[in-house]
């Protein structure tokens, strides 16, 4: 069970303000297809690689958009963290994993392992579903084939219908009898990969709403796809079913705890907290009239502090966060120390007073009240995790295809189950139990807003709204549903900031190893086909 905490090493480290970088060649040699041949790889090694690339391209491209949807601090321009360079660990994943899946299926002509294949092919989805939304195309249909020297990028919507397709073979291979057991390092029964497959239609269906109800051309409308996964109830829908990287406390050979509790318990904190959701989650969102605290908050955030390190008056170093636009570095006050969304300035030596991933999702401390450093905290030791799909984003997929698609389903039941869903993992994955009080008070509050909202597109906004308060530690949903949505509204930028990525470079890796004349760099203000909404929106 949980067997990732043995393997989780080849995760690289989240760097200070939120990007991480990982190559293929961190992988181990037995997950490298080059060095193997189908008569001497090991189906179990194999796998394996796969599901590393899986959870480093994951945990990668949430680092990547933590800062640019304000989960952690953004340090400078929404471009400063864009870079060409900024996908290249992502892409490099991807075919990593589409070699590893290529082997595999070679190794099952002979050796009977369609279970293997469709647990790669799961996988695989998810990882062309990833750089089509992040980059609007990828190498596809020439990945990965010696043929192909120069190969051709595929557009998203082609690479979209290829994947639901896959979906479909893979449930299909999931489902044979008699094939060799795989070793399994992300659940625990193999019936969890089904229900993975079909959440993953249900995202790719609400994902891609705006490009029409039947942009697949299949003869199924998307709305009547989603109705019939739901009525077989063979989807993620409770949080045994939660689909994510697990991460162990070991210190050395090889450290393998989470990259927020690297950066925040090992020294003092390194990681600068995001004001703005701090804030959101301290009193509420003005947007939504949500003024409540969040019960998840002692979770999320770990207090070194509870005491006002610096003067705020107008001639002192800081100045609180009172909504003023021209203030350059702000404190939320009773210990809550961030920073302003891009803010730039100088780094003061702070490191004892900011505020520290907490407990959930990054293994480190439950906030008590009490405060402390990090470095003398009761803490998991790293031992966090990386959500990739939970099973309260299910629900508010479902909500929103409710109230866009016409799906037949109880939006507000659906919101509700996403919340309950959200603070019950946080909860129980902490060890800690949440103040019963609390948490009827803040959904009912939430609930109440919804019920008063005087349209589907306000209801839509209270859905996102949660979704990405739940979503915190996967900070990818929430940059889909941003530009999907345009929701949450964002707080404001203390600098003028560069527009918003509507997608990211092609990676520089391949636009320097590449020659095709075909394959020309793009803009950061480029949508992906599913992206359908205004410029600047």
């Amino acid at each position: 069970m949980n067997n990732y905490k043995n393997y989780i090493s080849i995760l690289c480290a989240l760097v200070l303000f939120g990007v991480t970088s990982c190559e293929t060649t961190d992988l181990d040699i037995n997950d490298n297809p080059n060095q193997l041949t189908e008569a001497s790889a090991d189906p179990n090694y194999v796998l394996n690689g796969l599901m590393f690339s899986t959870g480093i391209q994951n945990t990668t491209l949430s680092g990547l958009t933590s800062g640019t949807v304000r989960h952690i601090n953004q340090f400078g321009t929404y471009a400063s963290s864009a870079g060409p360079g900024a996908m290249n660990g992502a892409w490099s994943n991807t075919y990593s994993l589409t070699s590893n899946l290529q082997l595999l299926k070679g190794m099952s002509e002979s050796q009977n392992l369609p279970v293997h294949v469709g647990i790669g092919q799961v996988l695989e989805v998810l990882a062309y579903v990833n750089l089509v939304d992040f980059l609007g195309t990828a190498v596809y249909s020439e990945a990965v084939n010696s043929e192909y020297t120069q190969p051709n990028l595929d557009d998203g919507i082609e690479i979209y219908k290829s994947m639901l397709s896959q979906l479909d073979e893979a449930i299909d291979n999931l489902s044979q009898t008699g094939s060799v057991t795989p070793e399994d390092i992300y659940f625990e029964d193999l019936s969890s990969w089904t229900k993975l497959a079909n959440t993953l239609k249900i995202k790719m269906y609400v994902q891609s709403r705006l490009a029409g109800d039947d942009w697949d051309g299949d003869s199924t409308s998307n709305k009547s796809a989603i109705e019939a996964i739901v009525s077989s109830g063979n989807f993620i829908s409770s949080n045994d079913d939660d689909f994510q990287v697990y991460f162990g406390s070991s210190e050395t050979n090889p450290d393998n705890r989470h990259y927020g509790f690297t950066s925040d318990y090992i020294t003092a904190g390194n990681t600068y907290m995001s004001n703005d959701f701090m804030n959101r989650m301290l009193v509420g969102n003005t947007n939504t009239g949500k003024l409540v605290k969040d019960p998840r908050v002692p979770y999320y955030f770990y207090r070194q502090t509870t005491e006002d390190p610096l003067t705020l008056d107008p001639g002192g170093d800081l100045l609180p966060c009172d909504g003023n636009s021209d203030y350059q570095y702000c404190y939320l006050g009773n210990g809550y120390w961030g920073r302003d969304h891009a803010d730039d300035e100088g780094i003061p030596n702070d490191g004892v007073y900011r505020t520290a991933w907490g407990i959930y999702p990054a293994g480190g401390a439950y906030d008590d009240g009490a405060g402390g450093s990090t470095l003398e905290s009761i803490n998991l030791g790293g031992a966090g995790i990386q959500p990739i799909i939970l099973s309260s984003y299910t629900h508010f997929w479902l909500a929103e295809a409710a109230l866009t698609m016409g799906v037949n389903a109880d939006a507000r039941a659906l919101l509700k189950a996403g919340i309950e869903l959200s603070l019950a993992k946080v909860a129980d994955f902490s060890g800690k139990e949440m103040d019963a009080t609390e948490v009827t008070n803040y959904v009912d509050t939430v609930l109440a807003l919804y019920d008063a909202a005087g349209s589907n597109e306000d209801k839509l906004a209270i859905v996102i709204e949660e979704f990405y308060i739940a979503s915190f530690g996967n900070s990818i949903e929430a940059f889909n549903n941003y530009r999907r949505t345009g929701y949450p509204v964002l707080g404001q930028s203390v600098i003028t900031n560069t527009e918003f990525p509507r997608s990211y470079y092609l990676p520089s890796s391949e636009i320097n190893s590449n020659d095709n004349p075909a394959l020309v760099q793009k803009k950061l203000t480029d949508q992906v086909f599913w992206d359908t909404n205004p410029a600047n929106f």
